[in-house]
């Protein structure tokens, strides 16, 4: 398993965790951004049960960066709530992929206010 996509849905996998489970929406979500990058079911299940069992790859190009990062804004949103657990792990995330430590938060937040609109 080495497409760069499946550690982006490891990631969205975590975040979905970060309050001790997953809820459906959440898995919807996963499995809908699962669909978009090509993963098939018998990967996306693999990654449920095995996460540990991917290596994260970061994409090279901006605009993917920009999409993974508005993935897990999505995911965050889904239950109308910014809890500071998911926050935290997604600024952290946003670090990995390169944007700035200083601007993080508000990308962050900007990025829910227009998923929230």
């Amino acid at each position: 398993m080495d497409k760069p996509a499946l550690g982006q849905v490891k990631n969205l996998i975590m975040l979905a965790l970060a309050d001790g489970r997953a809820s459906e929406s959440e898995l919807a979500v996963i499995a809908g951004i699962a669909t978009r990058e090509q993963l098939t079911q018998q990967e996306l299940d693999h990654l449920i049960d095995h996460p540990e069992s991917v290596h994260i790859q970061l994409p090279d190009d901006e605009a993917t960066r920009q999409r993974y990062l508005k993935d897990m804004v999505q995911l965050m949103m889904i239950d109308g709530d910014l809890n500071d657990t998911e926050l935290a792990m997604c600024k952290l995330y946003a670090v990995s992929l390169g944007f700035e430590s200083t601007s993080v938060e508000q990308i962050v937040l900007d990025m829910a206010s227009q998923l929230d609109a």
